[in-house]
């Protein structure tokens, strides 16, 4: 087709090599025909895709040059060189969304890829879960300011749910949320205070672009600290938090979060919370409008709303 623009494939055992080669012949820009059309989403699920064909793809010509969103999730054959090959193949920076959830042989490598191909800075939705190889070093030098580097993303979709435990933490969602959060100015330094206290970035954002929307942080070790620190960057722009299964969250943080978001938000997420009491579900300052929606709140140890 000459106005395809979109590819979004699921569990399709059939699809092989032909597949990479045909797409990376059709859209290319040497195709002599006139042909002016491109790729602007590839997404690929549960694809039995080999290594080699997926090199192909990305080395092959320049089909994959226009990409806005790229999805490779949940494929065996892809790892660190699959990534870096495929992303490289991405000119100008355009990439707007990249989901490479389910690849758990993904490694701290991709993350340098990502910040390489952002050079324009028009990332705007990361989604990495369940990518339990991946480092609390390797994330945080990923949101750090790092000399011959593009900048830090500034996302406004962010997943690193079921990542390893230990390895997504305060100090990593902290510097995600201060990336996403800060306006790029020249005082943005490599020796910025990679903890700050949340209390003094309310003043410090007063000049930001808006911060991130959707978080998905499922089984982590965040704290109450990140609470107050998403509370503190995030208060204009979250709309849908995701902490299921964060068991260092208590009633105060979370507490403490919603009572500084604006309406905005409106969709929490808390199953496996069982160390939230009423002291939040019922007496959070949201409870009188009737607009957040907590799900994952099956039962409750004594009467009060019905949550879902």
């Amino acid at each position: 087709s000459r106005t395809l623009s979109s590819i979004d494939l699921t569990a399709c055992p059939l699809i092989g090599p032909q597949f990479c080669q045909a797409l990376g012949e059709h859209f290319s820009s040497s195709v002599g025909d006139g042909f002016t059309g491109c790729l602007l989403e590839l997404s690929l699920q549960n694809i039995p895709l080999t290594k080699e064909a997926l090199l192909t793809l990305g080395a092959s010509s320049d089909a994959l040059s226009n990409l806005k969103s790229l999805k490779l999730k949940e494929i065996d054959t892809v790892d660190d060189e699959v990534v870096s090959i495929i992303l490289n193949s991405i000119e100008g920076g355009s990439l707007e969304g990249i989901d490479l959830s389910g690849n758990p042989q993904l490694t701290d490598e991709i993350l340098s890829c990502i910040r390489r191909c952002n050079g324009s800075g028009n990332l705007r939705a990361l989604q990495l879960s369940g990518l339990t190889s991946l480092t609390a070093i390797g994330l945080e030098a990923f949101f750090t300011h790092i000399d011959d580097l593009p900048s830090p993303p500034m996302l406004r979709k962010l997943d690193l749910s079921q990542c390893s435990y230990n390895e997504v933490n305060d100090a990593v969602l902290t510097l995600a949320a201060k990336a996403a959060s800060f306006k790029r100015s020249s005082t943005y330094a490599a020796n910025e205070e990679d903890n700050p206290n949340p209390e003094t970035l309310v003043s410090d954002v007063s000049g930001a672009r808006k911060g991130l929307v959707h978080i998905s942080i499922i089984g982590t070790s965040v704290s109450d600290k990140s609470m107050e620190t998403l509370a503190a960057t995030c208060s204009s722009s979250l709309e849908e938090l995701d902490i299921s299964f964060c068991v260092n969250v208590s009633d105060k943080g979370l507490g403490y979060l919603v009572s500084k978001l604006g309406c905005q938000f409106t969709k929490l997420h808390v199953w496996g919370l069982a160390q939230l009491t009423e002291e939040f579900l019922d007496g959070h300052d949201r409870v009188e409008e009737g607009v957040l929606e907590i799900v994952g709140v099956w039962m409750k140890k004594s009467g009060g709303r019905s949550l879902r």
